[in-house]
């Protein structure tokens, strides 16, 4: 079904950070709000946002920078980095993320970690490791000084249950490890596919935080308390306190696993996560959605609304605003913008801004995009179901093992690129690839033959539902298509987890960005003279479609 226009009132609207950024995990410190979210295969790992405002958020730093402390080579697809918890206490900030393996055709594997610093920005400790019994583990810290963890309980014994329920345990942070015997203090018959859990004190009560229903369309977020942390507990009135399972008719679908944080006012923000699909196809992944709560007199929280708001609520906080990282990199400073991603592991011997100022150098590896091993890719989050995406590379290569050029990714079975490589009976050429929906193997679209001496500049151009590839030789601003239009709509959670025939994770979201691929020893460095991303009705031609929803 078409989603509906949606006109929206205000300048400040959900999501609150966009684009992938799935399982938010909120803590407060000073006047600062924090907030952490998955990165499954991505590096750096754990992307850690803060806000004043809770309206304006900017990009504060990752979680984890060090490949010895978070090894993800050869790691699957949406494995990874799970579900992180970001808390503060005892003037420390505490972080707790699950590293996973495994696909839906095998027993996953999940460890989960605790490292600690004294700011977000580090340096980190080495991580404590912690268990290995689930997923989605989180730190609860008590006010007598005790510390709780609480993870996804999985069973991999005969009779595989995925979800039974919620361990709690012990963890000593002088010893530096968990002690005592874990407990299930929520049963999978409470429940339906718990996960995600968080735990809050409020007044007397534990309250715990689940997530449940699988992270699709039936996802939701539900509560229960005790006044015993080891329970029992017993489960809200009301719940699902928030899902769109029952509002389909709601822009903003897949609302549930969250976060909770008091505000000074006495107001209780919630952070979510949702998708804002596009025929049932979530191109942007999930991102992080923000809600309002207050405490009842009966010692129960209630958002005010149950379903996901278009807007984010006036929390009653002063007006904040941070510094937004520039649309257009033009590669003017040593390092990367913090926006920028690589997959797996950093990749910072491929990448080279100081030998060509204002160029970007990138190295190409013997990994193509399907790969899972060493892919020379760097990578922003997609933000906007309409965009346009632009880029000026000077490349010559020799082999037709050599190409270099402009990608929309969402994982080694999902992607398109438009790369400029040299064909034996065409010469320098420009080729377009896809991989995924109707292309199940990697399949060449296009080819252009062009003059090797010219400038060439590669773009892109989105109305939300078909993806148009494009190219400039020369300078002039005469752009040209090339390949037909695609559906960026085989770039989505939907397309891994239903549509394709063999199912697989897809917990990410599309990726826009620049890789080079070099099978030889001897091809030349690509070299990129700025990347500009424009949020919005397509750039060209100039009579694109409306953006289709929020």
């Amino acid at each position: 079904m078409k989603p509906k226009s949606v006109e929206i009132t205000s300048d400040i609207k959900n999501p609150a950070i966009p684009g992938f950024n799935p399982d938010p995990s909120i803590c407060r410190a000073g006047d600062w709000f924090y907030c952490a979210t998955s990165s499954f295969q991505w590096w750096p790992g754990v992307p850690i946002y803060r806000s004043r405002d809770l309206a304006h958020w900017e990009l504060y730093s990752y979680g984890l920078t060090e490949p010895a402390f978070c090894d993800l080579r050869r790691i699957d697809d949406s494995g990874g980095v799970w579900a992180p918890c970001l808390s503060h206490a005892d003037g420390l900030f505490w972080l707790v993320f699950s590293i996973t393996s495994g696909t839906r055709y095998h027993t996953y594997e999940c460890r989960n970690f605790l490292t600690t610093a004294k700011d977000p920005r580090g340096p980190w400790s080495e991580p404590v490791d912690l268990n290995a019994t689930g997923n989605d583990a989180s730190l609860f810290h008590d006010v007598d000084g005790r510390k709780w963890l609480t993870n996804t309980q999985q069973l991999k014994t005969t009779g595989f249950v995925g979800h039974a329920g919620v361990l709690l345990q012990e963890y000593d942070p002088q010893e530096k490890r968990l002690v005592g015997c874990s407990r299930n203090i929520f049963l999978r018959e409470q429940s339906v596919i718990p996960e995600g859990s968080k735990l809050h004190r409020h007044g007397d009560y534990y309250h715990l935080i689940v997530a449940e229903g699988g992270t699709e369309y039936g996802h939701m977020m539900t509560m229960a308390r005790s006044r015993d942390v080891a329970g029992p507990y017993e489960v809200h009135p009301e719940n699902p306190v928030l899902t769109a399972a029952h509002d389909s008719e709601n822009p903003i679908q897949r609302a549930g696993h969250g976060d909770i944080v008091d505000i000074p006012n006495g107001q209780v923000a919630v952070v979510y996560l949702a998708s804002r699909p596009i025929d049932r196809h979530s191109v942007l992944g999930r991102e992080t959605f923000l809600g309002l709560a207050q405490w009842g007199e009966d010692g129960w929280l209630r958002l005010e609304s149950r379903s996901p708001l278009l807007e984010i609520p006036d929390f009653g906080l002063p007006k904040s605003l941070v510094d937004e990282l520039p649309d257009i990199d033009a590669f003017e400073d040593s390092q990367l913008l913090p926006y920028w991603n690589t997959l797996r592991r950093p990749i910072d011997h491929l990448v080279d801004l100081r030998t060509r100022p204002g160029w970007l150098l990138l190295k190409g590896t013997p990994s193509f995009l399907d790969s899972r091993d060493d892919v020379a890719i760097i990578a922003r989050r997609l933000q906007n179901h309409s965009f346009s995406v632009e880029t000026h590379i000077d490349y010559n290569p020799i082999s037709v093992e050599q190409l270099a050029g402009l990608t929309c990714y969402y994982d080694s079975r999902r992607f398109f690129w438009l790369a400029k490589q040299w064909e034996d009976d065409a010469g320098h050429c420009l080729v377009l690839y896809a991989k995924g929906g109707a292309y199940r193997e990697t399949t060449k679209l296009a080819t252009m033959p062009i003059a090797a001496s010219l400038p060439v500049r590669l773009g892109a151009d989105c109305d939300g539902r078909l993806l148009q590839f494009r190219y400039a030789v020369g300078g002039d601003d005469s752009w040209n298509s090339i390949g037909p239009e695609v559906s960026i709509l085989i770039l989505s959670d939907e397309e891994a987890e239903i549509v394709d025939p063999a199912p697989a994770f897809g917990f990410t979201g599309t990726m826009i960005g620049l890789a080079a691929y070099d099978i030889t020893d001897f091809g030349p460095v690509a070299a990129f003279d700025y990347f500009d991303y424009r949020p919005g009705r397509p750039a060209w031609p100039a009579n694109s479609s409306e953006d289709p929803a929020v």
